[in-house]
């Protein structure tokens, strides 16, 4: 498995940049109902895994 791949930001960068901000917006909004009652550290829990799941999701879009 290529570490670096996956670990490093995608090519060109204002696509891969514009892939991962509309992925996390979409998984804030679509879990809203679960981490707004949690309060805010589960609102960071889920920015960061929403940025993760995102980050992959664009890589694999661009890898296409």
């Amino acid at each position: 498995m290529n570490w670096k791949y996956w670990l490093s930001a995608g090519e060109p960068r204002p696509r891969y940049a514009l892939l991962v901000a509309v992925g996390v917006v979409v998984m804030m909004a679509l879990t809203y109902s679960i981490w707004h009652p949690g309060g805010p550290g589960l609102a960071a829990f889920a920015a960061v895994a929403a940025t993760i799941i995102s980050h992959v999701s664009a890589k694999m879009i661009m890898r296409k």
